[in-house]
């Protein structure tokens, strides 16, 4: 999508689904080293292997990838003006090499009192490949309306 939505698209039965992106290894362990989680259950393969079904995914690295999702799908491209909140559910584990998907419907939106902008929440299912829930969050952001001017 080359442009996103304006406030007024958000319609009560708006629903999106994203594409869908494969987690590897190495991924994890990029996001790992960056944010400093020395813990055995993202670091050792031995010790995950054991004690899990493999190299577990942190869920802040996984909801990271979920809101990348909507980033790339161009949701809010040129309508987006800011993220303002946003709540997780870390609800099931996610490891090396499940694929996810990010579920969205509207749950509310609101004019604010600049006729230009409007407030916008969206509830959010990012699903593994077996269509389990991972993880469940709300995102409110601050969104264009169609009266918007764009300063050139």
């Amino acid at each position: 999508m080359e442009i996103g939505y304006y406030f007024e698209e958000y319609t009560d039965d708006w629903s999106f689904q994203t594409d869908s992106l494969t987690i590897t290894d190495e991924m994890i362990t990029t996001f790992v080293d960056l944010c400093g989680y020395n813990t055995p259950t993202f670091r050792n393969a031995d010790y995950a292997s054991k004690n899990y079904r493999g190299r577990m995914a942190p869920g802040m690295f996984v909801m990271a990838l979920a809101e990348g999702l909507c980033l790339n799908a161009g949701i809010t491209r040129r309508r987006g003006i800011f993220a303002m909140e946003v709540n997780p559910k870390f609800l099931k584990p996610t490891f090396a090499g499940d694929t996810i998907t990010n579920f969205i419907t509207l749950k509310s939106k609101r004019v604010t009192s600049k006729p230009d902008r409007g407030v916008v929440i969206t509830d959010h299912e990012v699903r593994n490949q077996s269509g389990e829930t991972a993880i469940r969050y709300t995102s409110t952001r601050m969104i264009r309306t169609r009266s918007f001017v764009e300063k050139s």
